[in-house]
């Protein structure tokens, strides 16, 4: 019986004119051991790198090869469809294999590998289902799934603390109907902490060896385990963070990315790819379902529902507010007529809110996230301060310089062309000190901050005014009697783009955790209640909000409307880059400074010519590469913000 003896490697090598198979010569000894899928040795430029045999031949076009050296794990890891996935995201994100593999795959455990896997018992039925059902066509969904066909579903939830508002039991219930058909699911979440929340309810629903559990802040052990059960075809149930929409599981019936606005779901490290995307492309590839689950939308979901690629499942504005706790909106104007409101920060119907709400239980207060850079606005008149160049939102870059967070502009002085004044100022919010002035105010009153290195996962079912920054609410038993969301415009002053959209995704995910209408809950929102924003939570039309901010999005040429490349690094970099082609029929915006000796620049094209713009970058990074050109440069395709974080 003759073997293959041509192994096709793809070598741990950063450079972007490398990004492809290698040929190796397997030595008769490595025969047996030198599968596809396995994790190998190689000589390289003179070193022994890293490798992972992708395929396998009879023949190779080279006339002489060199050989395979070592043969580090016959494990089927890099199997055809992980490859093929890998080999997707690179191209779509201008990045070359190994770094998408290192993002995918995760490190190996040799003694995790070797040792005896456990038995992954096949998942217990869910009962009924009842939170999908109370949607349009949501039963139509689940009898999709069950009889194995991949709808592609942007569902919002209901922002409301159970029934209709219960995210989770849809999801499971979406799942449940999926293995059912005798498919696996995977299940992405943006942080660890909802992760664990999830994996609680799912293993008390399917059975608690049913679930594998798949993110890095488990340990490297434990991640490798759950990633071979996957890969085994063990493991049909995987809940993680955003590395885990790579879990290799057989037979995929259903991707599920929850709450995809999130900005945990966009990865740090090149090529950045994000978990959403990484979905789409998955599910495209593998004809599976894909359901993008939140009480609020993305402008990149809202767009593949205009395209038609996403089909939407949610409640109408009218029929959402008849089942949503009801929010309201309260400005500001009343802090200088009331001096305990203007003590406390919230004029007196916030104050009277807390009042009312402390004697049916538990409260939340929402305040913006401590950290973020907030736009600057006119110290007299409050509106919003934009770039004389561009309309972008001025931030506070160094003390006492204004900066445009789009286009780096720095005007030697800035004037407001309503007021015609030249002062600025930042408005700032902090949890530990609302937490402590609520205190005060409400004596007797437990009082709780759960922000920064102090988030809470739960609460007791009792009067307590629970502070809480974006994310680290914790959870209340029974939900919470009101929610008060403060310092509304400071969330909507951010320099980012996306501050409005985020507004609401933030505002809403606190919605959902209050009790509904029949049981007294609900929101009180403190800001200018005229910001379309705000007065789209108070309609429950955060449908309509979404598709404004995409249009507004297309006009200004932004992703998801547009499809942009940016470039950042150090001046020659960024220009000996863009000298690499020509960029016919493509718009260049810059280069601009937007640091010390840093340098960015703005491709961008049609979405219909995204694919070539992405072509054409990942070229030019290519000969950047082969010429050795100098310099510090990061490629970014469609960046999710336009500033440096």
């Amino acid at each position: 019986m003759s073997f293959p003896r041509v192994a096709r490697v793809a070598v741990d090598v950063p450079l972007a004119h490398l990004d492809r198979l290698f040929d190796y010569e397997i030595p008769e000894a490595l025969v047996a051991d030198a599968v596809v899928g396995a994790r190998v040795k190689v000589p390289f430029s003179g070193q022994l790198r890293d490798g992972w045999l992708i395929e396998l031949a009879d023949e190779s076009e080279l006339d002489s090869l060199a050989k395979l050296r070592k043969v580090v794990s016959p494990e089927p890891i890099a199997v055809p469809r992980v490859n093929e996935l890998i080999r997707a995201v690179a191209d779509h994100y201008a990045g070359t294999w190994w770094d998408v593999a290192r993002l995918a795959i995760p490190p190996r455990h040799a003694t995790t590998e070797k040792a005896p896997q456990r038995e992954w018992p096949a998942p217990k039925p869910l009962e009924s289902a009842t939170v999908l059902p109370s949607y349009p066509e949501g039963a139509t969904l689940l009898d999709a799934l069950r009889e194995g066909r991949s709808p592609r579903v942007m569902w919002q939830a209901a922002a409301v603390n159970d029934g209709p508002g219960d995210l989770l039991g849809g999801v499971i219930e979406a799942c449940d109907a999926t293995l059912a058909s005798g498919r696996s699911v995977v299940v992405v979440f943006p942080t660890v902490r909802e992760v664990n929340r999830a994996l609680t309810r799912f293993r008390a629903v399917f059975g608690h060896g049913a679930v594998a559990s798949l993110a890095a802040e488990l340990g490297r052990s434990a991640r490798y385990r759950a990633y071979l059960a996957a890969a085994r075809g063990e493991a049909r149930i995987i809940v993680g963070t955003r590395s885990a929409v790579f879990a290799p599981v057989h037979d995929l019936g259903l991707v599920v990315i929850v709450d995809d606005g999130h900005d945990g779901y966009a990865e740090p490290r090149a090529p950045h790819p994000h978990a959403r995307a990484v979905a789409i492309l998955r599910a495209s590839r593998e004809n599976a379902a894909l359901l993008i689950a939140g009480h609020a939308r993305s402008t990149d979901a809202q767009a593949l529902v205009e395209r038609g690629w996403l089909r939407e499942l949610a409640l109408s504005p009218g029929d959402s507010r008849r089942v949503s706790t009801p929010v309201r909106a309260v400005s500001e104007v009343d802090r200088d007529r009331d001096p305990t409101a203007a003590r406390l920060r919230i004029p007196s119907v916030a104050f009277r809110f807390l009042r009312d709400h402390l004697a049916k239980g538990p409260v939340l207060v929402q305040v913006p996230m401590v950290g973020f850079s907030a736009s600057l606005s006119c110290a007299r008149c409050g509106n919003l301060a934009r770039c004389p160049k561009c309309e972008g939102p001025m931030r506070e870059k160094t003390r006492g310089m204004p900066e445009c967070a789009l286009c780096g502009f720095r005007p030697s002085r800035w004037t407001c062309p309503h007021c015609h004044t030249s002062g600025l100022r930042t408005p700032l919010a902090g949890a530990a000190r609302t937490a402590e002035e609520l205190a005060r105010a409400f004596p007797g009153v437990l009082a709780v901050n759960s922000s920064a290195d102090r988030i809470r996962d739960e609460v007791p079912d009792q009067a307590a005014i629970v502070v809480a920054t974006p994310g680290a609410e914790p959870e209340a038993a029974g939900g919470y009697a009101g929610a008060l969301i403060l310092d509304a415009d400071v969330t909507l002053a951010r320099a980012d783009l996306r501050a409005a959209e985020e507004a609401v995704r933030r505002w809403s995910n606190a919605a959902a955790l209050a009790r509904g209408p029949r049981e007294g809950g609900s929101v009180l929102i403190v800001g200018t209640d005229t910001q379309p924003a705000i007065q789209a939570m108070v309609r429950s039309d955060l449908a309509g909000f979404v598709a404004r901010e995409l249009a507004d999005r297309a006009d200004a040429g932004l992703v998801p409307a547009t499809k942009l490349a940016r470039i950042v690094g150090e001046p020659d970099a960024v220009n000996d880059f863009l000298d690499n082609d020509d960029w016919e029929g493509i718009e260049i915006l810059g280069p601009t400074e937007v640091g010390p000796e840093r340098w960015a620049a703005l491709l961008r094209a049609p979405v219909d010519r995204g694919r070539e713009l992405t072509r054409r970058v990942k070229a030019a990074a290519a000969i950047r590469s082969a010429r050795k050109e100098r310099g510090m440069l990061s490629i970014t395709v469609d960046p999710e913000s336009l500033e440096d974080r």
